[in-house]
């Protein structure tokens, strides 16, 4: 590999003086935050990058969740001068949510999520992400303006801050044009909510000079009659270069101004709290079509008509993305695409559109019209579809682009991407321009895609900032970029991507002097000590594009692709606590450049330590980030594998006894849980879960935690027949004679070692229960005769002993496959944890799990009671095994309503992790009382684990799904 350029070579290590800076900040602010701070070196790497291409490393990470916490921050950080960056989901691609000073995390405390009467507004916390937000107001068919393709992971503040927009979005429906009130900390620690009367007639009182400042900048722009025409006519397109000086010109009040100055200001003049958004309609029907054109041309001429001269609509074309022929290759080997592909030529783009309506009737109208409107202009396959699954297939191929492209890039190379407008009529010549633009500078990787309806274009590339003149290319292809976007189209560096550090060299040449002298005079107004997010939107050194970007290198087949874009950020049990899958990939790639070049072997030695508890012991390893991902990245299995290199011959050795030993673990581990059950009727169950406590910090937490929550198992059930295996009896297993099917049931061993809760319904076992509801069904259901011991592996796959799990996991396929004749006979399990790791064992014999079974059983079963209300735990195996439609249909048919849980993914039990590292069960369940509606006194998981880290939390009994089917069916 050749010598990096200076200027792209990504730091290593901090400044000396900043980091005692950073240590004495984490002392001010120890007992005045409530949120995790972090000085070391791990740690403050984890949190260096977000989605884009930037990488600093901040002196101090803390996390802040209270007004009094920022005030804190600025007090101290201010003290120590160092700079405030504030960071919410950091799927910003400009650079704008790195520091290397402090990097102020949003914690929990700002969740705020209100829907006010008639659900015509919502008043949000900036750490609600925007797709919980429209999941709240969707009953009401309604949502909130913004909708930016990383809405399933990206927080309001970002939104806000960024003034993000979206696929629908286009410049109407912004959070500057649909907000209602912003809530605000300034610098100096003052408060300002505009939608408080008393609030605003303090503040004019109190910052008379800051008002009577924004009041001038407001008079010196009215009175200049060509950068006020300029103002407006930048505002017409997509735009969030630089502050947002429409402010200056829509309104003339200064507080009024003040508010909408904040909007895009990306953490440079102030900390937003809370907002209140108008909300939009969401129609309920809508079709969906990904339309081809022989050629980019034809395309743009029908985007130019479907843009109705700029004006946004509600009803008739929504959405209109733009999709360029190389972009599509990435992704024509998934499914929505194969009935496009036999339209496609070499030069053929696609536009993906929506039609929406407020009815079916009027929906057919609008399609019609859509139709004859894309047939005068070429396109040659054009299918309109109703179907919801569909459209969202589609639209979820469009969202991935960001990632799915970059998976497509080479190997240590960093994911590159810019995001421009121009005027919709010129929309046609714009897309060649660019295509010619991004060939000319060697990036003929690039793709192009984009809001097209807005004049809005993405595009992606490559590039390893590791090699000698990729700074340089890169660099020359900005240069050129500004000049073709910014003067002759007249257009939108960043459309709606924020400035940051990409394009702040920029903002001058696309503005011109005279605005950029305003946006400077904006700075200092707000922030005159350069406070918050220094460099970022404004900044004088012509070269900070490319200085501090990433280098990726190759660390792990298995993560490599990975962009660090985020999205895997939320489905993660440990987000928040201590790493997500996004920092174990990037901590892991710092690992091994250190490892690969020698440099700072003490520091390695330090990352290599730390990463033990905070990258593998609280990694859940449930690989939910992977059905996050748009290229199915499995973090889980990369930390399995790296716990597999870890183990020594003496673990691997005690592995290999307990495999040879397994009846006698499992009676043991039901005994001890036995015990402390026994044990609690006579002793107070605090005084239990106290001398268990004792017991673990004796032993560094060697002893597991019992909890009240965790109840010892049945064991095996006692079904009418068992089958023996025929390797025994030296016969071939027979045939039932009552007429009736067989099946084979595997109690999984965590339904046979942890029972449910006792609740008043009188429930059975999840083994009794399945045993019954399958005869009941009409089965003659056949067990392994000996069930003591026998287990599908996968706890020693987890634990990173793959031999043990293949030789365990094989042993149990092979009786099950001699029960079953080979397959013949159904094979069905109750916990889906274990269903899904046997369907990855090799052997005959098909497993499945209870909620896919016994929701085809429901016909045969007769439902006698119900419940009101009853909670839903999808458990992490039954998501990546899709099982919700068939855990929910059977909830239903057991309750009058349910309630999914929707703040718990993983529930962070993992096997045994709820007995030796309960905080990741707790943290993973912390929100869990929210998601109980009131009057719901049970809940149902399909692990039976997971339903006792549950219990302990949620402050309802949560039991397997077969008992709830049992007692529902009596």
């Amino acid at each position: 590999m050749q010598q990096a350029s200076l200027s792209s070579v990504q730091p290593k290590i901090q400044d000396p003086d900043r980091l005692a800076a950073g240590e004495r900040i984490a002392a001010r602010l120890r007992g005045q935050v409530r949120g995790n701070i972090y000085t070391d070196p791990l740690m403050t790497y984890a949190w260096s990058g977000d989605a884009s291409s930037y990488r600093l490393l901040p002196a101090v990470v803390v996390f802040v969740n209270s007004e009094d916490d920022v005030r804190a921050v600025f007090k101290a950080a201010r003290a120590e001068g160092l700079p405030v960056t504030f960071r919410a989901a950091g799927t910003s691609l400009s650079g704008q949510a790195v520091t290397d000073g402090v990097l102020a995390v949003l914690g929990d405390g700002w969740r705020k999520l209100a829907i006010h009467p008639g659900a015509e507004q919502i008043t949000l916390g900036p750490a609600i992400i925007v797709a919980e937000a429209n999941r709240a107001l969707k009953p009401f068919n309604k949502k909130i303006g913004p909708d930016p393709a990383s809405q399933a992971t990206c927080k309001i503040g970002g939104v806000v801050n960024n003034n993000s927009s979206g696929m629908c979005c286009g410049v109407a429906q912004n959070t500057y044009h649909t907000m209602a009130r912003l809530r605000i900390v300034l610098t100096d620690g003052t408060m300002l909510d505009s939608g408080d009367p008393a609030s605003v007639d303090a503040f004019r009182v109190t910052h008379a000079p800051m008002l009577e400042a924004i009041h001038q900048l407001h008079h010196d722009v009215m009175a200049d009659a060509d950068l006020v025409a300029l103002i407006r006519k930048k505002y017409r397109i997509k735009n969030t270069v630089g502050y947002s000086l429409n402010a200056l010109v829509d309104y003339h009040d200064p507080l009024d101004i003040l508010i909408h100055l904040m909007v895009g200001s990306e953490g440079t003049l102030g900390f937003v709290s809370e907002v209140t958004y108008n909300t939009v309609p969401e129609h309920p029907c809508k079709a969906t079509a990904l339309v081809p054109f022989p050629d980019p041309q034809s395309a743009g001429r029908a985007i130019i008509e479907m843009a109705n001269g700029g004006v946004q609509v509600t009803t008739g074309v929504t959405a209109a993305e733009y999709i360029e022929r190389r972009a599509l290759a990435t992704v024509e080997h998934l499914p929505p695409m194969a009935p496009l592909l036999p339209w496609l030529t070499d030069n053929s783009p696609a536009v993906l559109i929506d039609v929406t309506a407020p009815d079916a009737q009027t929906l057919a109208v609008e399609t019609e019209k859509a139709v004859a409107l894309l047939a005068r202009h070429g396109a040659t396959h054009i299918d309109f579809s109703t179907d919801e699954a569909r459209s969202h297939a589609l639209w979820d191929i469009r969202k991935g682009f960001f990632t799915s492209g970059g998976a497509a890039r080479p190997k240590g190379t960093s994911m590159l991407t810019e995001d421009v407008a121009a005027p919709i009529e010129r929309l046609a010549e714009f897309v060649l321009d660019m295509r010619n633009l991004l060939d000319r500078h060697g990036y003929e990787d690039a793709i192009i895609f984009g809001h097209a309806l807005a004049g809005n274009l993405h595009f992606q590339m490559s590039d390893n900032f590791a090699e000698h003149g990729a700074a340089e290319k890169f660099d020359a292809l900005n240069q050129e970029l500004s000049e073709l976007v910014s003067v002759r189209y007249g257009g939108s560096l960043k459309a709606e991507h924020g400035t940051g550090r990409a394009i702040a060299p920029f903002v001058e040449r696309e503005w011109g002097e005279k605005a950029y002298a305003i946006m400077h005079r904006i700075k200092a107004v707000f922030d005159p000590e350069r406070l918050l997010n220094p460099g970022v939107l404004l900044n004088d050194d012509a070269k900070v594009h490319i200085k501090n970007l990433k280098v990726m290198p190759p660390a792990d087949e298995l993560v490599d692709l990975c962009i660090e874009c985020g999205f895997c950020e939320p489905a993660c049990p440990s987000h928040h606590m201590t790493l997500t899958p996004r920092q174990r990939i990037a901590v892991t790639r710092e690992r091994e450049r250190m490892r690969a070049t020698g440099e700072d072997p003490e520091r390695l030695k330090r990352f290599d330590a730390d990463f033990q508890y905070a990258g593998l012991d609280t990694c859940a390893a449930c690989n939910l980030c992977s059905l996050r991902c748009p290229v199915g990245i499995e973090t889980g299995t990369m930390i399995m594998g790296e716990r597999a290199r870890r183990r020594g011959g003496t673990a691997r050795a005690a592995a290999g006894v307990v495999a040879d030993h397994r009846g006698a673990v499992e009676t043991m581990m039901r005994g001890g849980v036995a015990i402390a059950d026994a044990a609690r009727t006579v002793i107070p169950a605090p005084a239990v879960e106290a001398i268990t406590e004792t017991a673990r910090r004796l032993t560094n937490k060697r002893v597991p935690r019992v909890s009240r929550a965790l109840h010892h198992g049945p064991g095996a059930p006692h079904p009418r027949e068992t089958r023996q295996d025929p390797r025994k009896t030296g016969f071939p297993v027979p045939i039932a004679q009552t007429g009736r099917p067989s099946i084979v049931y595997f109690p999984a061993c965590p339904s046979r070692m942890f029972g449910a809760p006792t609740t008043r319904h009188g429930l059975l076992s999840a083994t009794e229960a399945m045993t019954k509801l399958l005869e009941r069904a009409g089965y003659d259901v056949v067990i392994p005769e000996t069930l003591n011991g026998q287990c599908c592996g996968q706890p020693f796959q987890s634990k990173g002993f793959p031999e043990q799990a293949a030789t365990v996991g094989n042993a149990l396929q092979r009786v099950l496959s001699s029960l079953s004749e080979s397959g013949r006979v159904p094979v069905v399990t109750d916990a889906s944890t274990c269903a899904k790791h046997l369907r990855e064992v090799p052997g005959d014999a098909v497993v499945a799990d209870s909620a896919q079974f016994l929701a085809e059983l429901l016909p045969r079963l007769t439902i006698t009671q119900k419940l009101p209300v009853v909670a839903v735990h999808h458990n992490c195996s039954a998501q990546r095994l899709a099982e919700q439609p068939a855990t929910e249909a059977i909830a239903r048919a057991c309750a009058e309503s349910i309630a999914v849980l929707s703040s718990v993914t993983c529930c962070g039990y993992a096997g045994d992790k709820g007995l030796f590292i309960p905080e990741l069960n707790a943290h993973a369940t912390r929100r869990v009382g929210n998601d109980i509606p009131e009057g719901c006194e049970l809940g149902v998981s399909t692990v039976s684990t997971c339903a006792s880290g549950l219990t302990e939390h949620a402050a309802i009994p949560f039991v397997g799904l077969a008992s709830l089917l049992e007692w529902a069916t009596r």
